[in-house]
């Protein structure tokens, strides 16, 4: 890639200091800019040619061409220092074209079609995060320095323990290696071990908080927290002419030169949680651990009023939101607790169940929450369950309920409720399953050591539930 050939005033310029903008302009130094920082400037104002005409039979290509490199122990250039994240580098010193390589699509090696996106692209994005520590977007639910450079060092570190028998020829393995594990969803993960394993260096280490990145950096994830998808972000960039980089950090560059990107671009689903005193800690945890890891959810904390809440098990969490403020939900999750008994009485929250419920994409609940939903008039013709032991505290919210006292976890319409506390783990999952399939949310599971009870009809607590209420036992 080299200089950018244009003047700095030809560049794409950012009105956001704090993220993009302070990348442009930094050859007015008497040196040559770093690979991934050219590239950054490099505006799709002015394609290479070769991007018009990218062959479909790449990933193919790339498959074979680096197993015969790698096969006859060509030497690659030395990667940068460690401290400096520099994506063309490491994909040249592997031999990768990087105006050409798209190897992150669904399929091992020469089945391999890409996803769309330049690797490159996506790696530079990366790196514009890992080498400036003055990123930080998370206040939106964006990307920061801090975490993400966390992550990196510790999965270079364990890709440079697992992949050590290659970096005598390939000395910047290490660093394309966990460049493609950092864009963090299944695809680019998958690709990668699949062919470091080809070459006998498997990646045995856990990798699993590079999954975390894929909120950020997969082509569905948003690295300013705008609401607006990197590939979305990375389509309307190439059309106007901006940097992907500077419209994927800047949330000011909501639609990156096209009017109607951001109404129709996949928006990310918002995920609400909500809190009251006395939740049940696992009938929150258990789904938001599942859930933080699905790129196309948001997560955000609700309660009455924003602030503390703490759970029955003293764990305090902060909502974010209060209802008066709280953002249109689009999967609404209700925990049980002990605290149910006191928000049964709560006009506030049942108001807020009802009213957000009319408008969700789907709504759960774990436990005893389901006696909230009933309460609020959300399971009105539903077949619904709830926990076993307390099953008649739900079971009395309202009779037009259809109650499954035998079941993990019930899905009906677009509410899910489930059993108690563990049990919101596992419809957590179905939720899942039922909006990107079943082998996805196997993967997850999996992902996280966690044996997922996938059958919903097979409950091995219902024996204890205490509904039906037994019959009074008769007079003498």
């Amino acid at each position: 890639m080299g200089m950018d050939p244009r003047s700095d005033t030809q560049r794409p310029t950012s009105t956001n200091g704090n993220l993009a903008g302070r990348f442009t302009g930094c050859d007015v130094l008497s040196q040559r800019e770093p690979a991934w920082l050219a590239y950054h400037h490099r505006s799709s104002a002015m394609p290479d040619p070769h991007l018009k005409a990218t062959p479909p039979f790449l990933g193919p290509m790339l498959f074979f061409g680096l197993a015969t490199l790698m096969s006859f122990g060509l030497m690659a250039v030395r990667a940068d220092a460690a401290a400096t994240f520099d994506p063309e580098t490491a994909l040249r010193g592997v031999k990768f074209d990087p105006v050409l390589t798209d190897g992150n699509g669904q399929g091992e090696g020469h089945d391999n079609p890409g996803n769309g996106l330049r690797d490159l692209d996506e790696m530079a994005l990366i790196a514009a995060v890992v080498n400036d520590p003055t990123v930080d977007g998370s206040v939106r639910g964006g990307v920061s320095h801090v975490e993400v450079r966390t992550v990196f060092d510790s999965t270079k570190a364990m890709v440079t323990s697992d992949i050590a028998s290659l970096l005598e020829r390939f000395p910047t393995a290490a660093d394309m290696v966990t460049g493609y594990l950092m864009i963090g969803d299944e695809n680019s993960i998958t690709s990668i071990a699949h062919m470091t394993a080809m070459f006998g260096a498997r990646l045995t280490s856990d990798y699993t908080p590079v999954r975390q990145m894929a909120r950020f950096f997969a082509p569905d994830g948003d690295a300013d927290g705008d609401g607006v998808s990197n590939r979305a972000e990375h389509a309307a960039a190439a059309d106007s002419g901006t940097s992907y980089v500077d419209a994927a950090l800047n949330p000011d560059i909501r639609d990156a030169g096209d009017p109607d990107m951001s109404a129709t671009s996949a928006r990310k689903k918002t995920v609400g949680i909500l809190l009251y005193p006395d939740f049940e800690v696992l009938d929150v945890f258990g789904p938001v651990e599942m859930w933080s890891y699905v790129p196309d959810f948001k997560l955000v904390y609700v309660a009455e009023r924003a602030g503390p809440v703490k759970s029955t098990q003293g764990a305090v969490l902060i909502a974010e939101f209060g209802f008066v403020d709280a953002p249109p939900i689009d999967i609404l999750l209700v925990p049980g607790g002990v605290g149910t008994i006191a928000e049964l009485d709560n006009a506030a929250t049942i108001a807020y169940i009802r009213s957000v419920h009319a408008n969700t994409e789907l709504t759960t609940s774990v436990c005893t929450g389901s006696a909230l939903l009933a309460r609020a008039g959300a399971l009105d013709g539903l077949k619904a369950t709830s926990n076993k032991r307390f099953f008649s505290l739900a079971a009395r919210q309202s009779d037009l309920v259809k109650w499954v006292v035998e079941a993990r976890w019930v899905e009906d319409g677009k509410v899910f409720t489930s059993s108690g506390v563990s049990a919101g783990t596992d419809m957590a999952l179905g939720v899942v399953a039922r909006l990107y399939g079943l082998d996805t949310a196997r993967q997850l599971a999996n992902s996280v050591e966690y044996e997922w009870h996938d059958n919903a009809a097979d409950d091995p607590f219902a024996r204890f539930s205490d509904w039906p209420a037994p019959a009074p036992a008769a007079s003498l």
